[in-house]
C-alpha cells in the first residue's frame, strides 16, 4: 500500500519553542548577520529563457531606494 502525505501528522513548533531554540543558538556563540540583497545562485533556472529578470546593479539600486 502507498503512503500518502495527508496520513503523516506534521507537528509545527510553537513560537515559544522557536524562541528557546534561537536563544540556545545565540548562547552557544552563534551569530546572525543581515546579508546584502543579491542574485541567488541558480536564479536564472527559474525562468524558461534562462535570463535573469534584473541585473545585480538594478537590485542594488533598488536597495538604496528602499532604505
Amino acid at each position: 500500500m502507498a503512503s500518502y502525505e495527508k496520513d503523516k501528522i506534521v507537528q509545527k513548533t510553537t513560537q515559544e519553542e522557536r524562541d528557546r531554540l534561537l536563544k540556545e543558538f545565540l548562547d552557544k556563540g552563534g551569530k546572525i548577520q543581515k546579508m546584502r540583497p543579491g542574485i541567488a545562485e541558480g536564479a536564472s533556472s527559474m525562468n524558461k529563457s534562462k535570463k535573469l529578470q534584473w541585473t545585480l546593479k538594478q537590485i542594488l539600486e533598488q536597495e538604496k531606494k528602499d532604505v
